[in-house]
């Protein structure tokens, strides 16, 4: 989860502070977009079901999911067809996070669950670069929806942590 929430972060942060025009700022901050939307989310939704379904997984298998995650997006664009694969991944990150919420949260952690899917979806399949319908991407709008769903799960994140489960 740390290292999805990270990509996001660093994304976040490179779009506030690579401001030129320049042709290299311009390529940090798409590599700083793509890494968040093509392997920081899946890997953060991927977490949330293995935790509810208490999946241990090593640390070299987080590394092979996150390589494959990479694969899959170069596969896709070098077919030309990476705008359908954001949209699927788009899809499956909000399918999976909600599988896990609804499997793995339970009283006032499954409100905030869902409250973290809501905000996912909407920024990813309303508001963001992947958005189904064309036409209502919001760069405004969709870096904070993008926060409030990492803020919503980290409140359960840190309750089970203070509880031991």
């Amino acid at each position: 989860m740390s290292l999805g929430a990270l990509s996001v972060a660093l994304a976040s942060l490179g779009r506030l502070t690579l401001t030129t025009g320049s042709a290299d700022q311009q390529t940090l901050r798409l590599m700083l977009d793509n890494l968040a939307q093509f392997a920081g989310l899946p890997l953060f939704a991927l977490a949330v079901p293995a935790r509810a379904w208490a999946l241990d997984w090593s640390r070299a298998a987080w590394g092979r999911w996150l390589l494959g995650f990479f694969a899959l997006f170069e596969l896709f664009r070098r077919f030309g067809i990476g705008e359908l694969y954001g949209q699927g991944l788009a899809v499956a990150i909000c399918l999976a996070l909600l599988a896990g919420v609804l499997k793995g949260y339970r009283g006032t952690a499954f409100a905030t669950g869902l409250v973290a899917v809501v905000m996912a979806g909407a920024a990813l399949l309303v508001l963001g670069p992947t958005a189904l319908v064309a036409g209502y991407e919001q760069e405004a709008l969709y870096r904070p929806a993008l926060g409030a769903f990492l803020l919503f799960l980290s409140f359960d994140v840190r309750r089970r942590g203070d509880s031991g489960g």
